[in-house]
């Protein structure tokens, strides 16, 4: 996506500093964005980690007005 099409992506293994706090650079990442996509399946469901980032995102949703949230399902679950 960042190359061929121009996006700028957040990937947290690189561009994440270490000894920051995870869910702290996570939702700044995710409230600089103008777009989250949230890839649904099994284990999706079964990270805690996945669970906060999208109910991060759909909150800031709801308490913003926008619509930045994308959720795309990659498995039925």
């Amino acid at each position: 996506l960042e190359g061929e099409h121009g996006f700028a992506c957040c990937v947290h293994n690189r561009d994440f500093l270490p000894g920051e706090r995870f869910l702290d650079q996570m939702g700044e990442c995710m409230n600089a964005s103008r777009r989250v996509l949230c890839f649904l399946s099994p284990s999706f469901l079964d990270s805690n980690y996945c669970i906060w980032e999208f109910t991060h995102a759909l909150e800031g949703d709801v308490q913003r007005g926008r619509k930045r949230l994308a959720v795309i399902m990659l498995e039925p679950v």
